[in-house]
């Protein structure tokens, strides 16, 4: 799921009121540009129009902030939405079988198997006391909340697969038995797993569909292709004042606002161009506001 944020470039203002305010500083200055040379004559228009040309907004790029503005807008309601659900079925969306569960910490991303996730797909961190049929006391204790890997249906029916092909051997008669037993063990529980896979699965799917959840996350993915394409083409215009370029900065921020906290503090050329586009929009934003 998208993980757009939407930063504020100037500290203590609301991100909408700053765009709103940046978009009409920079429509107003278009206007007054208009307005000066009427009421000029000969020379003194001359330097007026002069003047006012200089303090235009480009309004090609007030046209595109004004775009940007709105799918900021339309992304924070979307997300707006999908938290909302979040919070409504939280007390509905099961947990995932204990049976299910694979590898520890993976809200760190470091597994390729699915991880358990809530109902709008975010990482599921869950406590750990209760899961006493896998997890040792210790691990319970250190740990108390983690979020797990978990088995999937089409997974276990595939080791299931495999295990039923499988022939034990053994050097020994009593290895050979041992064996046997394993696998008839592990055949069982795999079958469970599959069944319990099974269930799990066609339940969350059910709570998706009459939540509105899969609807709401494609909501929040569209608007943030929007906006993505909304602040590159604020990028690609031409600004001509403080205000313009506070536009351009408030744009660049948002989408490549975690990288630049990644990056802000190397001593590369990409760390540097990172401080030097925020100190852009910090002095811009105080400047036009």
């Amino acid at each position: 799921m998208p993980n757009t944020s939407i930063p504020a470039t100037t500290e203590g203002m609301p991100n909408a009121t700053r765009r709103a305010l940046l978009w009409g500083l920079a429509a107003a200055s278009t206007a007054a540009a208009v307005a000066v040379a009427p009421d000029a004559q000969g020379a003194i228009a001359t330097e007026a129009q002069a003047l006012a040309c200089d303090q235009a907004e480009n309004p090609e790029l007030i046209s595109t902030y004004r775009k940007f503005y709105d799918a900021c807008a339309d992304l924070k309601e979307a997300q707006d939405s999908l938290e909302w659900i979040a919070d409504e079925w939280r007390h509905q969306w099961p947990l995932a079988p204990e049976e299910l569960l694979l590898g520890a910490n993976a809200q760190d991303g470091r597994y390729t198997m699915p991880a358990e996730r809530d109902i709008v797909g975010r990482y599921l961190v869950r406590d750990t006391s209760e899961l006493t049929k896998r997890l040792a006391p210790k691990f319970r204790r250190e740990i108390g909340k983690t979020c797990f890997g978990i088995r999937t249906a089409d997974e276990e029916k595939e080791r299931l697969k495999r295990w039923k092909r499988s022939t034990p051997t053994g050097r020994t008669e009593k290895a050979l038995e041992r064996n046997r037993a394993y696998r008839i063990k592990a055949i069982s529980e795999c079958e469970l797993r599959i069944q319990l896979a099974a269930q799990y699965e066609a339940e969350t799917a059910r709570l998706r569909e009459v939540s509105g959840a899969d609807a709401a996350r494609l909501r929040v993915r569209e608007a943030d292709i929007r906006l993505q394409k909304a602040a590159d083409e604020v990028s690609q215009c031409q600004a001509r004042t403080v205000a313009g370029l506070a536009m351009k900065a408030d744009a660049l921020t948002v989408t490549a606002g975690a990288l630049m906290k990644i990056t802000k503090s190397d001593d590369s050329p990409l760390g540097q161009m990172a401080r030097f586009i925020e100190s852009v929009a910090e002095v811009a934003g105080r400047v036009a506001i």
